[in-house]
């Protein structure tokens, strides 16, 4: 997978200090931040996978409005600060 797209998604989440950050607005400052690359959202929810398997990032679905989140886990914020 394009490692611009994996630190654009890190990035992405440490900017939110801890907050879960909503899917959607996720994938759009992942977009953002991979210019001049055009990824689909396809291509950022596959980095999404791949990270939440090296257990850099956790997703969690609310019950309630069946939207999906993001965060960093300790070793993401680890890896997002290396990239500052």
């Amino acid at each position: 997978m394009n490692p611009k797209l994996f630190r654009a998604i890190l990035i992405s989440l440490l900017q939110c200090d801890g907050i879960a950050m909503p899917e959607a607005a996720l994938i759009s400052s992942a977009q953002i931040l991979s210019r001049p690359a055009e990824p689909t959202d396809g291509d950022i929810l596959n980095a999404l996978k791949e990270l939440e398997g090296r257990r850099l990032v956790e997703g969690v679905t609310d019950g309630l409005m069946l939207t999906r989140s993001w965060t960093l886990t300790t070793d993401g914020t680890h890896a997002a600060r290396k990239l500052r």
